[in-house]
């Protein structure tokens, strides 16, 4: 049996034309929905990267916490003598101490934008970044202590002297260099058994630095235009005008086509090595992306529908199931259903998902921390959306309002409580625990690509 996992950083479900959107952002896709089966309500269990990942690699909510003590889909499949690796880049794969458990991790790094960019910065820029890391450190120390009101006090003026310092403009791997090395691996694997996991970053921002023909633009993406927009957007997201938030919108869709032509590479290869046929393929994404349909972009807001809808296809030869299921799934599912894959008394005890083929619609929690100090907890089913950060509570009727715009907590309190206590404790009392310190400078701008080392602007 072989497995390949594809994951795409910050796509979301409504921007894929499989998925009902107007463009048709990713064909590739056609020839997986072809011959396997499109989960329309699949729902990532974090907002962002450093949560779900983690989740999603051991069917855990709060795995970031402490990796090292759980299972894995690679652990528990290396364990028995199946071949594991991951091809992508740092971000994703080392954000959280420990490990996934792979046998062989693929770690391309970046590529030159990231130093292009950096280069070209002001000194005075550059010096007011420095500026900016002690004071993260002292924010989120701040935070994390309950000092909340001193942390408020503060912020305001330390904006208006630094603000936007703490930005950065990083990259990452491309597409094309990620497929590259996927292909090399799958060929030299191609009679074993395995689960291979493969992650893009095209649809994470900076987005069109890597495409010479965008799909959904006239010319090229100016690199210069994008890097001042990707700021203004970061640090100052109400000022961001229509005409900009159009050429965001245009250049993350051509980020996908892009993708969608490695992928085509992908598929291909998997046919020549013989292994699309019996092989399982299984393609989605660790969150989604805000266009200020909530206030902000990229992911930094709470678990809304656009930072946690996201695809979910699956070929699996073995399994006969409908071309579309529309009961709500979770990425806490992946877990169990590849290691069932493979293993047939499969000891999945220790996970919280159920085997994506199987059960009615999920509850699905999902876990955000977007600038508030204290972290948010989101309960979805298929009628409902409760979102709380214990300061404050939100509810939506999304048969009435899918683009959750209309909080009616006020109308529906009953509901509102019993969403509430839905939530296990262990969720619900969380950790407001930053990542793990950077091992030396190299890791820390990849963590700071993630927006993970920001301090966060309003």
């Amino acid at each position: 049996m072989q497995t390949l996992l594809v994951t795409v950083d910050s796509l979301r479900a409504d921007h894929l034309g499989q998925y009902g959107y107007e463009r048709d952002t990713m064909p590739a896709l056609d020839r997986l929905t072809d011959s396997g089966t499109v989960f329309e309500n699949a729902f990532a269990n974090g907002a962002y990267t450093r949560i779900s990942i983690p989740s999603f690699q051991t069917s855990r909510h709060l795995a970031y916490e402490h990796l090292d003590e759980l299972p894995t889909i690679a652990s528990t499949l290396s364990s028995e003598g199946i071949d594991t690796a991951v091809v992508g880049t740092q971000t994703g794969i080392g954000l959280v101490d420990g490990g996934f458990g792979f046998d062989e991790t693929i770690d391309l790094g970046r590529d030159e934008f990231h130093e292009e960019a950096n280069q070209e910065r002001a000194i005075s820029e550059r010096i007011t970044y420095q500026i900016n890391r002690p004071a993260t450190k002292l924010s989120r120390a701040l935070q994390a202590s309950g000092m909340e009101r001193l942390y408020e006090l503060l912020k305001r003026p330390y904006n208006e002297f630094f603000g936007g310092s703490g930005f950065q403009y990083l990259g990452y791997t491309s597409a094309e260099e990620v497929t590259d090395r996927a292909l090399s691996w799958l060929e030299s694997h191609a009679d074993s058994e395995f689960f291979l996991w493969v992650h893009y970053m095209e649809a994470h921002r900076p987005y069109g630095v890597h495409d010479d023909d965008p799909a959904y633009l006239d010319s090229p993406t100016d690199v210069d235009e994008m890097k001042a927009l990707m700021k203004k957007a970061g640090t100052r997201p109400d000022e961001v005008t229509d005409r900009e938030r159009d050429l965001m919108r245009d250049s993350y869709d051509s980020d996908l086509r892009y993708c969608s032509r490695h992928l085509e590479r992908l598929f291909d290869g998997l046919e020549r090595f013989g292994i699309w046929e019996d092989g399982n393929l299984l393609f989605s994404s660790d969150h989604g992306e805000e266009f200020h349909e909530h206030g902000n972009f990229y992911h930094r807001n709470y678990p809304y529908d656009v930072l946690t809808h996201v695809p979910l296809v699956v070929k699996a030869p073995s399994i006969d199931a409908d071309d579309r299921i529309a009961d709500g799934r979770e990425l806490l599912d992946l877990a169990p259903t590849i290691c069932e894959f493979h293993l047939d008394d499969a000891d999945t005890s220790s996970f919280d998902g159920t085997h994506l083929f199987e059960g009615p619609s999920r509850t699905v929690f999902s876990l955000g921390q977007p600038n508030d100090a204290k972290p948010a907890v989101a309960v979805r089913t298929d009628e409902w959306k409760y979102i709380t950060n214990d300061d404050h509570e939100r509810l939506y009727d999304l048969r009435d309002d899918p683009a959750e715009q209309v909080d009616c907590v006020d109308e529906h309190p009953e509901m509102s409580e019993t969403l509430r206590a839905k939530i296990p404790d262990r969720i619900r009392e969380r950790r407001t625990k930053q990542p793990r310190s950077p091992d030396d400078e190299v890791d820390r701008e990849q963590l700071e690509a993630l927006g993970y080392m920001e301090l966060k602007e309003e």
